[in-house]
């Protein structure tokens, strides 16, 4: 493997007083660390700022302004009155998991006795979204009232056997619009992006169903002051809506930050047990969670339960489950999980094998792949890593009843959604997001399908020999600007995913000064280095993951220019500075009698 591994891209400003080298010893510019780290998010005036740093509910833009919602509120609460039975369709991932327990809970909060019901589709049976047979048999068995969650703005056609059949449909969303603007005919349409000038429209689905909650509550009772009750149970529904802005990986910028940040805060006192349950199995401590524990220890368990089995599990866990069955559902996804580990390892190998007998060791510049063995639960996870490991679109395919369905993931700057339109014409149906998407095609037409992918892909990649993930660094600094006191406000940039990742800064010209093996395996590396500032010498001690195979690239007394992640560890209430090595290039080699 070669170093750097990753394309840098640095900041596009031209920054004063670089660190002028291994013994220039000033600081990287005139500002402050932090004030840099926020300007390079966009985050400049004194306002933003504050907004930023102390992300409060106040931030959030009322319901009511949102598309849709005041008549979505109104159908909901008349059918409450009404003693109507309603039905909340969601989505089998995270997000639709999260959005279909938050309105359930609120429709038990305003009418204890109400009789509503959840219904998840079969990933594998049934697909993403609304079908005509699933509302149906949910109009067969009584229901007045379907409200979507996390799906059904495109679901144009469904909308009107919904209507046909006397079925009433509230719906609401937050996935891309179809092409032609059309929208379902609905008695509402709740959507963050219509119409175009909101705002703020990146909201996932379980923020769209928060947000209704809010609204429900309001109309329900009567007032934008709410009874304690229902504030209370809005306020306990933030995690919710948390773990699903997390999953669903939209950034974490504007609203989304602050549902992240508030609704992590008291994720520890939801009264829902069932998530008390999954966080206890998880081994995750209320106090200490942070958005990347959501994201790698918690949601897998969550999306676990669709992908290699059925959601409504999931759904249970955060709505009707006791203590008692919530232990049993959260031990169960954390066995479906661990197979679904197994799967994925499988597939990746797998598809890699077959990229590289298709292409002959060339840089491949799209990707798509089909087995009929594949798990299409899991083909989107392994979709992810491909990306990761080729920095291009990539798509897997498998054999689903009569057609071949395939999820895939894109790398920034190639909206996958677009690509796909493009080659359109060698597909059933496609849909999804930026980054993500879903396909349904005829087997005779993969071939047809891939050439046409790779060929759109192509236009729009770097040259080939820039064809490397990309590593956006946020500015540089010396290893002096990485004191404690910085270090520790960097933090308050948490909580961090999409569009606010963690900070990243190249330090240049630092020396090794010792390298160890770390890990229960050894397969990790400890290493120390410095650099002189100002007179005196400044050290850092730094994690490199997974790196204990390419030790010998950093022995003593080597000089590289490093791009690292700064935090903060803390062992028996004593704060210290450390950094995760994220990329690295050789400056000079080993110096000559090593360091002293």
């Amino acid at each position: 493997m070669e170093f750097p591994a990753k394309r840098w891209i640095r900041p596009t400003a031209p920054e004063a007083g670089r660190a002028s080298g291994h013994g220039g010893g000033r600081p990287a510019t005139d500002g402050a660390l932090v004030d840099r780290l926020l300007a390079a998010r966009g985050v400049v005036t004194k306002e933003d700022r504050e907004a930023f740093l102390g992300p409060l509910l106040k931030h959030v833009q009322s319901p009511s302004d949102m598309h849709g919602m005041r008549e979505a509120a109104a159908t909901i609460c008349d059918a409450v009155r009404r003693k109507k039975r309603i039905a909340i369709y969601g989505d089998y991932d995270v997000d639709g998991i999260m959005a279909t327990a938050i309105v359930w809970h609120m429709l038990r909060a305003i009418a204890p006795d109400l009789a509503v019901r959840t219904y998840i589709p079969h990933r594998i049976e049934e697909g993403y979204g609304l079908n005509a047979d699933a509302l149906r048999a949910l109009k067969d068995e009584g229901i007045d009232l379907v409200v979507t969650v996390d799906c059904g703005v495109s679901a144009v056609d469904e909308a009107a056997f919904a209507r046909e059949i006397g079925l009433e449909l509230v719906v609401t969303d937050h996935h891309e619009l179809k092409a032609s603007g059309a929208v379902p005919l609905a008695h509402a349409v709740v959507h963050p992006r219509l119409p175009a000038d909101q705002r703020f429209g990146e909201l996932c689905g379980a923020g769209v169903a928060w947000k209704l909650a809010w609204q429900v509550a309001e109309t329900f009772s009567g007032s934008k002051t709410l009874p304690e009750a229902l504030r209370n149970r809005l306020l306990s529904l933030l995690p919710l809506a948390a773990i699903g802005t997390i999953a669903d990986v939209v950034p974490l910028l504007g609203e989304n930050r602050v549902i992240v940040a508030r609704g992590l805060a008291v994720i520890g006192h939801t009264g829902i047990v069932g998530l008390d349950e999954l966080l206890a199995s998880a081994r995750l401590e209320p106090a200490r969670i942070d958005s990347e524990a959501i994201a790698f220890r918690l949601a897998p368990r969550i999306n676990a339960c669709g992908r290699m089995g059925h959601a409504e599990d999931a759904v249970e866990l955060f709505t009707t489950a006791d203590r008692r069955r919530s232990a049993e559902i959260a031990a169960k996804l954390d066995e479906l999980n661990d197979l679904r580990r197994k799967d994925d390892k499988t597939i990746l190998e797998e598809a890699i094998a077959k990229l590289e007998a298709r292409t002959g060791g060339r840089a491949p510049r799209g990707i798509v792949l089909a087995d009929e063995r594949w798990n299409l639960g899991v083909v989107g996870i392994v979709c992810s890593k491909l990306v990761d490991r080729y920095a291009c679109p990539a798509i897997l395919i498998t054999r689903n009843g009569d057609i071949y369905k395939g999820s895939g993931r894109s790398v920034p700057g190639i909206e996958l959604h677009r690509v796909l339109e493009q080659c359109s014409a060698h597909l059933l149906g496609f849909g999804g997001h930026a980054m993500a998407a879903g396909v349904k095609i005829d087997g005779a037409s993969i071939e047809a399908f891939a050439s046409a992918f790779e060929e759109a892909c192509d236009a729009l990649l770097p040259p080939a020999a820039e064809q490397r993930p990309q590593l956006e660094i946020d500015c540089e600094c010396t290893l002096g600007d990485l004191d404690l006191s910085t270090v520790g406000q960097i933090t308050r940039l948490a909580p961090f995913g999409r569009s606010n990742r963690r900070p990243t800064v190249l330090v240049e010209d630092v020396e090794v000064t010792q390298v160890r093996a770390i890990g229960k395996t050894g397969t990790h590396l400890e290493v120390k280095v410095r650099q002189p500032q100002g007179g005196q010498m400044q050290f850092l001690r730094m994690q490199w993951w997974n790196g204990a195979e390419h030790a010998e690239l950093l022995a003593r007394g080597t000089r590289i220019d490093v791009v690292v992640e700064p935090a903060l560890n803390e062992f028996r209430g004593i704060a210290e500075v450390e950094a995760k090595v994220v990329d690295f290039r050789i400056r000079a080699a080993q110096a000559v009698g090593g360091v002293r």
